[in-house]
């Protein structure tokens, strides 16, 4: 095998080209999920009510068993309760067998033989996941783990170039290969640019001595 890249096909060239390159781009397109996400979940997630009148469990146990309350929600922490009034209260509940007994004592039948509170909603007791999101997930793994063999590929292949590189000088190719060992992401794109895609220039011919 010939080291020097100007013998290559252009296809090898070309792929070589887009295997030194895909480690930068995956790092961007992971930051904009992993951001873009976040800022997503920012946006469409539920606001937290700022006029809600925060209530310890007692507090809203005495409630449900007057059938003050009207509309219970639970939440993975807390549990929204609204009255018949339309005042908004808020308990915080972290213990699942407490968040159980709380549904339970509002479900109980009171002096009117209906259920004490009259709307449960518990579909927010634990946040719904996508049936993308395991998908996701799977090809970013496959996608992380491809990009690092890529980059432990790139690493000696590129000091091996550097190496072989007749037009290089002694420093020059210490130079290539630090920055091959270091970072090799951001510097091996340089390099394939300059030495594996671009034609040098031909050297033209030295000039006919003159014999008198």
């Amino acid at each position: 095998m010939s080291w020097d890249p100007n013998t290559w096909k252009r296809s090898i060239r070309l792929l070589l080209g887009a295997a030194t390159i895909w480690p930068i781009i995956y790092m961007g397109l992971f930051f904009v999920f992993v951001f873009g996400g976040l800022f997503l979940g920012t946006i469409f997630s539920e606001p937290t009510r700022r006029d809600a009148t925060k209530l310890d469990l007692i507090q809203l146990e005495k409630k449900i068993q007057a059938g003050e309350i009207r509309e219970l929600r639970i939440r993975s922490t807390e549990i929204e309760a609204t009255d018949r009034d339309g005042r908004s209260f808020e308990t915080a509940v972290d213990n699942e067998s407490t968040r159980e007994e709380i549904i339970r004592q509002a479900r109980q039948l009171g002096v009117n033989q209906k259920p004490r509170v009259e709307k449960i909603d518990e579909n927010t007791s634990r946040p719904a996941i996508s049936p993308i999101f395991p998908v996701g997930f799977v090809m970013i793994f496959l996608l992380h783990i491809l990009t690092i063999f890529i980059m432990f590929a790139l690493m000696p292949l590129y000091i091996i170039l550097a190496i072989k590189n007749e037009r290089l000088d002694q420093t020059m190719r210490i130079v290539w290969v630090v920055l091959a060992c270091t970072v090799g992401m951001f510097a091996d794109p340089v390099h394939w640019y300059l030495y594996v895609w671009r034609t040098p220039a031909a050297i033209p011919p030295p000039p006919p001595q003159v014999t008198l």
